[in-house]
């Protein structure tokens, strides 16, 4: 089954620029598509400037295109979105099928001092997204919560076969993340498929470098810096291999005493 990532930056209104890049994806016979964080509401250091009736419109907006494209090109779409409900405001993943739409609403925020999503973003109490398409499983979670073990717990609990993991990373943040989703795709027999952003925030910049990684911990392709569309295949043989080799859930569950 091939899945595609499409790296880019804040996308325009019309659906122009959105239509010809799923196009692109799907002479490569996708079946699911995933977008980086921050592509169809700008960055949240600049949402913090906007009126909510801006965010909230801007959203709609981009909801109603991305239902449109899912229905024409017969694609699933996992979308991060801004969510304004009762002036509140809540990040959100977006699973679209056509006029069918599930929202995973993040748990865990940046709380760091340069980066204080924590402090702008309410919390919408949810369960990770798990969903199947054809025979694989895939869980989705918002960048910063793969860093937290509680959600890779749950995903195997539900015996998810691909984490999809939409994100926004900057700096020289590449590397760290890379050896961190190598190890985590290893020890829990899943495929791991990152979508970063491209693109500037004055002096920061989101760097891109998209990637794959199979359940062995083996790089499937890493992409560049630029916009571009990554085409990832994911085997469910495989995940069984890896589960046979390596038996580490296995191993964790035959663990009773603590």
């Amino acid at each position: 089954m091939n899945i595609a990532v499409i790296q880019t930056d804040n996308l325009p209104y019309d659906k122009a620029k959105l239509s010809f890049l799923i196009q692109r994806a799907k002479k490569e016979n996708v079946k699911l598509i995933l977008l980086p964080e921050y592509v169809l509401n700008r960055f949240f250091k600049e949402l913090e400037k906007m009126p909510l009736s801006f965010i909230k419109d801007q959203s709609k907006h981009q909801m109603k295109l991305l239902k449109q494209l899912s229905k024409v090109y017969s694609v699933t779409i996992i979308a991060p979105i801004i969510k304004i409900i009762k002036d509140k405001k809540y990040k959100a993943i977006a699973k679209i099928d056509g006029e069918k739409v599930k929202y995973y609403y993040q748990q865990v925020y940046m709380p760091y001092t340069h980066w204080r999503e924590d402090k702008f973003f309410d919390i919408n109490e949810s369960f990770p997204l798990v969903f199947s398409l054809e025979n694989i499983k895939f869980g989705v979670m918002f960048g910063f919560e793969s860093h937290i073990e509680k959600f890779w717990n749950y995903f195997n609990e539900k015996n998810v076969d691909c984490v999809l993991i939409p994100s926004v990373g900057a700096f020289n943040s590449h590397q760290r993340w890379l050896d961190m989703l190598k190890t985590k795709a290893f020890l829990n027999h899943k495929y791991v498929i990152r979508a970063n952003r491209i693109g500037n925030f004055e002096d920061w910049e989101f760097y891109g470098r998209s990637f794959g990684i199979d359940p062995e911990g083996k790089i499937l392709e890493i992409l560049g810096n630029k916009e571009e569309i990554g085409i990832f295949n994911i085997s469910k043989d495989k995940i069984k291999e890896a589960k046979k080799e390596w038996k580490f859930l296995e191993l964790n569950k035959s663990i009773k005493h603590f």
